[in-house]
């Protein structure tokens, strides 16, 4: 099969390390790694050679650079016509059998490539993006970019999307449609060998004797880092945070911290190549996903996985798809949301009496190697496309409409 990955994200780019970008690099490498042709349309990454890391071919335009209010808006509307053309081009020399395309805001593009192909087309649904810019990045063009997804994932022969409670949304936003959820995954190769503490501690210049809890991903409201921080003030000097992952929020964390007297008990690394993630996580005592309180939690945190597999104890959140993935607690810690205290408890709890948490960690790192892997969250994703009618003719009515 030949399957042209398609993202006209301009947050979501070609080889960059942020988990949607992630994302996008372990499912089309893994659909390559499941003996599929695979070619990726999308945006250019913020260094020169980031895309060198795809073992695919990518297609890629420039990144309009950053911008606010509706000029961001603008832009990323032209990036995806820009995008969409260069997808155009792709598909007429490539023939694809499937557009596989990632939800992005204002993002039509897929719909034309794959009704002028005769493609399947499949949109990968991480959030409902015009929701979540209104709520969080005082979305401008709200009605045109509610119209546009919903005409979308109106016209998907399928949606692929990454958790039960966000696939209930779907379903409400665009009915009708055949939808499955996939969640998110880890790149089982690149964890699959971890360095001893003492020596990944010394490779990161992190203390060798304090107790370390970890922390990675984007700097952002919905991720909790800032009940982490409050979390520190109820523990010992020598239980200190390390934070991998940069963002707008990082002044507004670090002034937290000044605050509350623990700036001095934080490792602030920015941003990390991903191939060192599984360093990080091997140094670390304990991983935290420690997700506040939200109306709704339809994220599959990509976080949870990797440290799944790199072996390391969880305390994360009890919410959503972190509840169910961590068994309610058997296969890690789960605390109150939003409660920096109860999260310090448990904490504490964990570092006093470690070896069951360490055992339940190796356990779960053996397990999470196959059923969390890329390639296992494909596979799962093709056998639902070979279910999809072949389109046979072109039809005006669009994609939906073929071979019906």
């Amino acid at each position: 099969m030949r399957i042209q990955v398609l993202c006209t994200d301009t947050g979501v780019r070609i080889g960059d390390t942020k988990g949607a970008a992630l994302h996008l690099r372990g499912i089309s490498h893994a659909f390559a790694s499941l003996g599929h042709q695979v070619e990726v349309v999308g945006v250019a990454p913020s260094t020169q050679h980031a895309s060198a890391s795809f073992d695919v071919p990518v297609n890629l335009v420039p990144h309009m650079g950053r911008a606010a209010g509706a000029e961001r808006e603008r832009r990323k509307v032209a990036t995806v016509a820009s995008v969409g053309a260069l997808a155009h081009r792709v598909a007429a020399r490539f023939k694809p059998d499937v557009i596989y395309e990632r939800l992005s805001l204002f993002g039509d593009a897929g719909v034309e490539v794959a009704r002028r192909g005769l493609c399947r087309h499949v949109v990968e649904v991480n959030a409902l993006l015009a929701e979540e810019e209104a709520a969080y990045r005082n979305l401008v063009r709200v009605d045109e970019a509610q119209r546009i997804e919903a005409s979308v994932l109106g016209a998907a022969d399928l949606r692929v999307v990454v958790s039960a409670e966000l696939a209930a949304g779907v379903r409400r936003y665009a009915p009708g449609r055949a939808t499955t959820v996939v969640p998110n995954g880890a790149d089982a190769r690149l964890f699959s060998d971890l360095p001893d503490r003492i020596e990944a501690r010394r490779s990161l210049s992190l203390p060798l004797a304090a107790s370390l809890l970890v922390f990675t991903g984007t700097l952002r409201p919905w991720h909790g880092l800032d009940i982490a921080i409050s979390a520190l003030v109820e523990l010992g000097e020598d239980v200190q945070l390390v934070v991998a992952g940069d963002g707008d929020l990082q002044p507004d964390l670090y002034r937290h911290a000044q605050r509350l007297g623990v700036a001095h008990r934080i490792h602030w690394l920015g941003t990390i190549a991903h191939d060192r993630i599984p360093v990080l996580l091997a140094a670390g005592d304990i991983a935290l996903a420690p997700y506040p309180e939200l109306p709704s939690f339809t994220f599959s945190p990509l976080k949870l996985y990797e440290y799944l597999v790199a072996g390391i104890p969880v305390i994360a959140s009890d919410v959503g798809q972190v509840s169910d993935v961590l068994g309610h607690g058997r296969s890690g810690r789960v605390v109150t949301p939003g409660d920096p205290r109860a999260l310090a408890s448990t904490i504490r709890a964990e570092l006093s009496d470690p070896t069951v948490g360490r055992e339940i960690a190796a356990r779960e790192r053996q397990a999470g190697l196959v059923k969390h892997s890329w390639t296992d969250r494909a596979a799962a994703i093709l056998t639902e496309i070979a279910k999809l009618p072949t389109p046979q003719r072109c039809d005006p009515r669009g994609p939906h409409a073929l071979a019906r």
